[in-house]
């Protein structure tokens, strides 16, 4: 449910996964919108992250309530933050704003209040909202970031070059080499059952809110072989190779 939106950019924009459908909000005099996100259930969740987000106001900041049914009085979880965690943003020009909390927060609905001290308009691409998952021993060299070119380059037999442009989309593969067996029944293996090669996940390599944060976020399908290697007694290698919508 939104408070606001311009025609044909409807808040129900922000649960596909087409990076180019949007919701788009014009801030009012005030410099004000909401936008309601229903999950449609009591569920438990600690991350809510707006992929795709322009922001033409200044000084903007987000406000997170939540509430357990429609009609209740909201909750303030999160004061305000800026809209964005640093300049730095990415090279389409849509950011990405994120909101981690310390701990998990049962309700059904979530209110994100967006104000700005001058007029303009708000739009957000994708919309996630759900529960991170942080192995215990989640680290190892390796990782490796790179982009995904969907356009062609060939030469043709008189040696000119033809080229096709196409979207450039960002790439991270990342090794967790010794993730605990009870990790992998209860974490990962429960994740790529779930969303196999077809659905979509948010990863963020580094929730620090500083400026290059927009950066280490990502959300796309994994690709290849979601298998995980039974390496020593209790460690197990997963790799996530993701390829980015945003």
């Amino acid at each position: 449910m939104i408070a606001a939106a311009d025609a044909g950019h409807g808040g129900l924009n922000v649960a596909n996964d087409y990076a180019g459908v949007i919701w788009r909000a014009p801030l009012n005099p005030g410099g004000v919108v909401q936008l309601i996100l229903d999950i449609g259930q009591m569920a438990s969740f600690d991350t809510v992250a707006l992929f795709g987000v322009r922001f033409t106001g200044s000084a903007g900041a987000l406000n997170f309530y939540t509430r357990s049914a429609p009609g209740e009085a909201w909750t303030l979880v999160a004061p305000a933050q800026p809209v964005f965690a640093g300049a730095q943003s990415l090279a389409d020009g849509r950011g990405v704003s994120l909101f981690a909390a310390d701990q998990p927060i049962v309700n059904r609905q979530v209110l994100i209040e967006v104000y700005s001290a001058t007029a303009g308009f708000v739009e957000v691409a994708r919309a996630v909202i759900g529960a991170r998952i942080v192995l215990e021993r989640n680290f190892s060299f390796g990782a490796s970031i790179g982009v995904k070119d969907l356009g062609s380059l060939e030469f043709s037999r008189r040696g000119v070059l033809l080229r096709a442009s196409g979207a450039k989309l960002r790439t991270v593969a990342l090794t967790f080499s010794s993730a605990r067996k009870t990790e992998v029944e209860a974490m990962t293996q429960p994740l790529f059952e779930r969303i196999g090669n077809t659905e979509c996940v948010a990863l963020v390599t580094d929730p620090a809110p500083d400026v290059l944060r927009q950066r280490r976020c990502y959300f796309g399908p994994l690709v290849g072989d979601l298998s995980q290697t039974w390496r020593r007694a209790d460690a197990w290698e997963a790799k996530v190779n993701l390829v980015s919508a945003f």
